[in-house]
């Protein structure tokens, strides 16, 4: 792996904390092997990653998908029978923290091992790739010289059925960062399954991923300010706002879009606003609310 993370940036922790909260603990059932990491905490992790691999996930109540993603973490974790930790930062509540990890999305899951970060990865993994990574950090631990307990025997491991080819096939394609491949994959998939959910998400996701690659924030957002009107505009800095979980900035920007609007621009809205929905999941509290009211607005 690249490490353009090396070690933490704990300078970004020496200014005033002014009015940060304290805390960090992200909602939900914790492991046993789980640390809920608050700023004071951050230097003993790090030592503490000298004995025992530590997978750090960085990551708020505001992400698509992202408690799912925390308890399949812990499970993983915990069929390791304490050969791995988990570290969790709730970005809402450590906002320095995240800034000294250098976190530009959420969630993002780290390595951190021997006092040395290395990034994983900036999206929500599936629980079918989550038991095969726990395999490859363990792996890389050993090879560094760290004496492991082995997983306890009769220990459940997560549950792993195979992918369909053309699943597995779009995930290899977004691993390798072709996302023209991983669309081609998951609409050859679509074609032969239409009501698969898992492709129908997927392709949303990457699809956003594909619209917002190359994009700056700061400039789309100054842009989308100067120009209210430029419906390109504020299509890119909602898409922009769903990537980094902003979940209801992302709809609420589209769904205000729809007052007096004409026709044209009601279609545009509303086929991205149903891609939004795709990403958070039929699940996510957000959703229902933002159909219906993008059900009254158009009718």
């Amino acid at each position: 792996m690249t490490d353009p993370y090396g070690v933490i940036d704990l300078a970004a922790l020496k200014q005033p904390a002014g009015d940060a909260a304290g805390g960090g603990a992200v909602p939900g059932t914790p492991s046993p092997h789980e640390i809920a990491v608050t700023e004071q905490g951050l230097e003993q992790l790090i030592a503490d990653s000298q004995q025992i691999p530590t997978l750090l996930l960085v990551t708020s109540a505001r992400v698509p998908e992202g408690a799912q993603f925390l308890e399949a973490l812990r499970r993983g974790v915990d069929a390791q029978g304490g050969a791995i930790r988990l570290a969790t930062v709730d970005a809402d509540v450590e906002q320095r923290v995240a800034a000294a990890l250098r976190v530009q999305q959420l969630p993002t899951l780290l390595l951190l091992l021997l006092g040395q970060l290395q990034p994983i990865v900036e999206a929500v993994l599936p629980e079918q790739e989550i038991q095969a990574l726990l395999t490859q950090v363990l792996d890389v631990a050993r090879q560094q010289g760290m004496e492991l307990p082995d997983a306890p025997e009769g220990a459940p491991a997560p549950a792993q059925e195979p992918l369909p080819p053309l699943i597995a096939e779009a995930y290899a394609a977004i691993e390798r960062g072709d996302l023209d491949a991983a669309v081609a994959a998951y609409e050859k998939q679509l074609n032969e399954a239409p009501a698969d959910a898992e492709a129908k998400a997927g392709l949303a996701t990457v699809t956003l991923m594909r619209r917002t690659q190359g994009a700056d924030l700061a400039g789309a957002r100054e842009a989308a300010a100067q120009a209210p009107g430029d419906l390109n505009a504020q299509l890119l800095v909602a898409d922009l706002d769903m990537l980094g979980g902003h979940v209801e900035d992302a709809f609420g920007r589209l769904l205000d879009l729809l007052r007096g609007a004409d026709q044209d621009t009601k279609d545009t809205v509303r086929a991205r606003l149903l891609d939004l929905f795709e990403v958070a999941g039929p699940e996510d509290p957000r959703v229902a609310p933002a159909r219906k009211r993008l059900a009254n607005l158009l009718f």
